[in-house]
């Protein structure tokens, strides 16, 4: 079966900035800077000659020139001013208005509270711990693209609208997850200070968010979401994409590779990073937003914001002794569940985990299948996979670290089985080498 990233060779070709397969409906969407004739294009960035079999759709972007990805929008050349109250001092700190990493120009405070359920999964620093909350924002926003150290000043308003330190400082750097080709999220977390922080989100209804979303956002295509943000406000648009990989400009540090984001029309501005997306029927949150164009909006998923980085988005306060630095948690949360699997642990062993499964093409009965497995491991060293029986083995090394663990991708082959029909099942086993002795 087909899947976005089959497709993301096309972001080499002139003018592509993004793409999205959607395999319900056999449609490939792709997304340029600016569409152009054919008798401009040469063969090789022309996608109607690259694909076929497929129902094709191309967005314009709306730039005025050609580019290599869509903006970071707290990197673009030039802010647009905020509006007006969002740029002022808000105390307590509420989602949606001016805040950013004091050696920044100006973006979004986000999503709050955000509570730390592993500080194993990213990069967090030595004063956070599990049970600990946080206010979250971009990677770009608070972490200037993985160049911030950790306890860097975070500021409200930003400095662009005339914060400064050490008066307007809300908190410091303490997670973030890496920036790199090939992440899902752009995402950190600031420390808090309860009676300095809200939960509330500016110029929004009092009881969003209402839910988090954590899956199903396919359905989400079509569908209206809101957003509040520094520059733009509160604005609404229709969700066009919800696998896209994307090309991101981010200003000096270059351009990268996103995957696996949401895409709506037109709502946001340079400034406006970090700004909390709401399923605009409901209030349910569902986004962070991090990039776009004049006529696109990029948002990471939220379910992919809380895994990738560590963290549980609550939907109100959390009562007295809860979030704290800790367990406990008083008896009015509400334990949601969202898996329910036997894991095998091998006690005194470095631990492999499975991250996904996806396989090339779409194989017939008795023929030889071209899968890719992307594995997290807990240590460097030899370790293992095996499809249905046939084992491979591979490296976890230096190279492969991301944040606390070893990431890799691994290329494996197996046979599909002759009696295969519309699906069919495999085993997948693994785990590291032990020495013999």
């Amino acid at each position: 079966m087909s899947r976005t990233e089959d497709y993301e060779d096309l972001l080499e070709c002139k003018n592509v900035l993004g793409v999205e397969y959607d395999d319900e409906t056999n449609t490939l969407t792709v997304f340029v800077s600016q569409k152009l004739p054919d008798s401009e294009l040469a063969d090789e960035d022309n996608v109607k000659l690259r694909v076929s079999d497929v129902n094709l759709e191309v967005e314009d972007a709306g730039f005025e020139e050609e580019r290599e990805g869509f903006d970071a929008l707290s990197r673009v050349e030039s802010l647009p001013e905020a509006q007006a109250d969002r740029q002022k001092r808000h105390r307590p700190v509420v989602g949606g208005v001016s805040e950013i990493n004091a050696k920044e120009s100006a973006a979004t405070a986000g999503p709050y509270p955000a509570r730390i359920t592993d500080t194993s999964t990213a990069n967090w620093s030595d004063a956070a711990s599990e049970g600990d909350l946080v206010r979250l924002s971009n990677n770009h926003v608070y972490a200037r693209i993985n160049d911030a150290e950790f306890g860097e000043p975070i500021i409200q308003p930003s400095p662009t609208d005339g914060g400064s330190l050490p008066d307007d400082k809300t908190g410091e750097l303490l997670g973030y997850v890496t920036a790199e080709d090939g992440a899902a999220v752009d995402v950190a977390a600031r420390s808090i200070d309860p009676e300095q922080d809200s939960a509330e989100y500016h110029e929004l209804d009092d009881s969003w968010p209402t839910t988090v979303r954590r899956e199903d956002y396919r359905s989400l295509k079509g569908k209206t979401v809101t957003k509040t943000g520094r520059t733009t406000g509160v604005t609404q648009s229709q969700v066009k994409a919800t696998s896209a990989s994307v090309r991101v400009r981010f200003g000096d540090a270059g351009t990268l590779t996103l995957r696996d984001q949401c895409i709506a029309g037109a709502m946001s501005e340079g400034g406006d990073s970090g700004s909390p997306v709401f399923l605009d029927s409901s209030g349910e949150l569902v986004g962070l937003l991090f990039a776009g164009s004049s006529r696109q909006t990029i948002f990471n998923k939220i379910g992919n914001v809380e895994s990738e980085l560590g963290v549980e988005l609550l939907t109100d306060e959390p009562g007295d002794g809860d979030g704290g630095s800790g367990g406990g948690g008083d008896d009015s949360a509400t334990y949601r569940e969202t898996l329910s699997e036997t894991v095998s642990v091998a006690v005194g062993t470095p631990q492999l985990s499975l991250v996904s499964f996806s396989i090339s093409g779409s194989p017939s009965p008795g023929e030889q299948v071209s899968a890719t497995a992307r594995v997290s491991g807990s240590a460097k060293g030899t370790a293992w996979l095996s499809v249905d029986g046939d084992r491979t083995t591979f490296t976890l090394a230096e190279e492969h670290v991301r944040g606390n663990r070893y990431l890799k991708d691994v290329s494996l082959s197996f046979t599909a089985p002759d009696s295969a029909g519309d699906s069919f099942d495999v085993d997948v086993d693994g785990g590291y080498v032990l020495d013999s002795e």
